[in-house]
C-alpha cells in the first residue's frame, strides 16, 4: 500500500476505534504512481517469460481493463500501442522438515488419567514459497523504459500433526499472480476515493464563548457539513491562528475540490501545533497532482 493509502486508512481507523468524533466525508482523485506510464493512451500486454508468464499477462489485461488505457492484442496490438507491458515470472515451492518437542502422555491410569509425561519429538513440516516477478514498460515511439520494477512474492509456513498449510502451493501462487497485477494496476490508474476524516476539536486557547460556538459547529458536522464548514469561516477573526479551526477550514476547503486552499491552510495548521496538519497537507499534493494529471490527459486525447 503507498502512503496516501496508509493516510487514509489511518483516517479511517481513527474514525472507527475508540476516540470517536465528528468527520467529513470527502472524495477525490488521487494519481497514479507512475505519472509517465499513466500517460499512455493505449497498451499492449507481451507474453510474460516463466512458467506462469502466460498468467500473469491474463491477470495484468484483466486488472487494467477499465482503466484509462485502450487495451490492444495480437500483431495488430503490438505494432500500434503506444505502449507495451512485457516482463517475466518465476515461482519456486520449497518443502522440508523439522522438529520440535512437545509433552505427551506416556502412561495412564485405569481411569484414562495421565500419570507420566514425557518430551517428545515432533516432527514437522515448513514450506517456502517465493515469486518473482519483474515488469517493464517501453513507450514504444521513442523507446524509452516509463517503468521497471520488481514484484517479488514470498509466504512461508508451517505446520505439525494435526494441522495443514491452509492453503495448496498451486493456490498461494494463483493469489499472488492476480496480486502483482493488481499493485501494477495501482502504480499505473489514478483511483477515486471517498473517505471520511475526523475534524480537529481541541480548543485549548479560545476563550469559552468562542469554544462553545466551535464546538457547536463540530457537533453540526453530522447533519450539516457545509454549515458547520460556513460556521468556522465566520470565525477566522476571533480565532486566527488556531489549529484546530486552520484544520477544519482545510478539510472544509478540501471537501469542495479547493486544493490549493486547503494546501495553505494545512500548512498553517501544522505550523501551529496540529500534527494533522501534515497529513493533509501531503493528501492536498496529491490531489493536485491527481487534478492535473487528469487535465494532461485530457489534452492528449483531444491533441
Amino acid at each position: 500500500m503507498h502512503r496516501i493509502g496508509l493516510l487514509l486508512a489511518a483516517s479511517a481507523l481513527a474514525c472507527a476505534g475508540v476516540a470517536r468524533g465528528e468527520v467529513l466525508e470527502i472524495t477525490g482523485e488521487f494519481p497514479a504512481n507512475n505519472r509517465e506510464a499513466s500517460f499512455l493512451e493505449s497498451v499492449a500486454v507481451e507474453r510474460f517469460g516463466g512458467n506462469d508468464g502466460a498468467a500473469l499477462q491474463i491477470a495484468i489485461e484483466r486488472a487494467l481493463a477499465g482503466s484509462q488505457f485502450e487495451l490492444l492484442a495480437g500483431r495488430t496490438g503490438r505494432e500500434n500501442a503506444e505502449g507495451s507491458i512485457s516482463g517475466s515470472i518465476s515461482s519456486g515451492v520449497e518443502e522440508s522438515g523439522w522438529t520440535r518437542k512437545e509433552k505427551k502422555c506416556v502412561e495412564k491410569d485405569g481411569k484414562g488419567k495421565c500419570t507420566k509425561e514425557e518430551q517428545v519429538e515432533v516432527r514437522c513440516k515448513r514450506r517456502i514459497i517465493d515469486v518473482k516477478a519483474d515488469i517493464r514498460i517501453v513507450h514504444n515511439g521513442d523507446g524509452r523504459i516509463l517503468y521497471s520494477e520488481p514484484k517479488p512474492f514470498r509466504e512461508e509456513v508451517t505446520w505439525c500433526p494435526g494441522g495443514n498449510p491452509g492453503r495448496t502451493a498451486e493456490d498461494v501462487i494463483e493469489n499472488a499472480i492476480q496480486g502483482i497485477a493488481g499493485s501494477l494496476r495501482g502504480d499505473l490508474v489514478p483511483h477515486v476515493d471517498t473517505y471520511k476524516i475526523r475534524v480537529r476539536e481541541n480548543t485549548k486557547g479560545l476563550s469559552k464563548e468562542t469554544a462553545n460556538r466551535f464546538k457547536d459547529w463540530v457537533k453540526r458536522t453530522k447533519r450539516d457539513a457545509q454549515g458547520a464548514c460556513h460556521g468556522w469561516d465566520a470565525m477566522r477573526a476571533e480565532a486566527a491562528g488556531h489549529p484546530s479551526l486552520l484544520f477544519n477550514l482545510g478539510l472544509c476547503a478540501e471537501q469542495r475540490g479547493a486544493y490549493e486552499d486547503a494546501l495553505g491552510l494545512y500548512r498553517d495548521a501544522a505550523q501551529a501545533g496540529a500534527s494533522e496538519g501534515r497529513e493533509g497537507f501531503e493528501r492536498a499534493t496529491r490531489l493536485i497532482a491527481g487534478r492535473a494529471d487528469a487535465a494532461e490527459r485530457a489534452r492528449r486525447r483531444r491533441s
